[in-house]
């Protein structure tokens, strides 16, 4: 059974461009250098609700091993080096998911 980590950032357009270059070279380029995912998922949510741009982040583990080593080594890590970079600018929020066989 696949697990899906999905983190939905809500960010100002004005940074936007900005934040797509640091999640690529940096949090995705990071995480795929530990081969923990089995694919990545970086999409832009098409529904616009309020101000600003919705991204989201899906990360896809093949295993509940995989996903308890970045739960446990690596998720706070990369979402503060982002809250470091973006600040209060960044908004965002984090849903586990289980593929369903």
């Amino acid at each position: 059974m696949r697990f899906i980590y999905n983190t939905t950032f809500s960010i100002d357009e004005n940074i936007a461009e900005e934040f797509i270059q640091v999640i690529r070279g940096g949090y995705i380029a990071y995480l795929k250098g530990k081969n923990l995912c089995n694919d990545i998922l970086f999409t832009r949510v098409m529904i616009r609700e309020g101000e600003g741009l919705s991204l989201s982040l899906q990360l896809i583990f093949p295993s509940a091993e995989e996903y308890t080593i970045f739960i446990e080594n690596y998720k706070d890590k990369l979402l503060h080096m982002l809250v470091d970079v973006f600040g209060e600018d960044l908004l965002y929020f984090s849903t586990t998911l289980e593929e369903i066989g």
